[in-house]
């Protein structure tokens, strides 16, 4: 028994799965999923009373948004070949109507990109350069589920310093993104 389901309901859950979704609609999900979250983070932090705003720790989650949204254009542009330079401050302090509205940029060349997949291409190999110089080889699949876990990992400490500081943190699990969109 797995998770308090029995074998054959687990399995027959997760070959419905991946028989009615592409790996392109998969991530297609992860970006709409990845932009409701992002929102959802973005709204939280503006329910830090303003008597706790001026701490570091605030100021440092205010950043984490901004930096999900700067290394996601980052991985968009290595994964096109597009040369680019490593960004000045990869926690800038942007206000909410610039975290929003690069946002939504990125999410749309996000969009127009991931339109333009098949999932054989998620295999090719990408070579790129990490913002230390390193040298690395990964498939583009797996850089595609590194963008999307990455912002996951710094909405959870988003979630953390808000709670801390006194605001309410915003549930951004997938699971409640999937019962709100189906």
């Amino acid at each position: 028994m797995v998770c308090g389901l029995g074998a054959g309901r687990h399995e027959a859950a997760r070959v419905s799965y991946r028989s009615h979704m592409s790996l392109i609609a998969h991530f297609q999900q992860m970006l709409a999923y990845e932009s409701w979250a992002n929102e959802r983070s973005v709204a939280s932090l503006e329910t830090v009373p303003a008597a706790n705003r001026g701490e570091d720790k605030f100021t440092r989650a205010c950043g984490l948004v901004p930096h999900n949204v700067i290394a996601r254009r980052v991985w968009l542009m290595r994964i096109k070949g597009t040369p680019h330079e490593n960004p000045k401050e990869w926690f800038p302090a942007w206000d909410v109507a610039q975290t929003r509205a690069q946002a939504a940029e990125v999410d749309g060349l996000w969009r127009e990109f991931l339109a333009g997949l098949r999932d054989a291409d998620l295999a090719a190999e990408l070579q790129y350069t990490a913002s230390d110089g390193s040298k690395f080889v990964s498939s583009v699949g797996d850089v595609l589920t590194h963008v999307f876990n990455h912002s996951t990992y710094h909405r959870g400490q988003i979630a953390r310093i808000v709670h801390e500081l006194g605001g309410q943190r915003a549930s951004t699990d997938h699971i409640a993104f999937t019962r709100r969109n189906g």
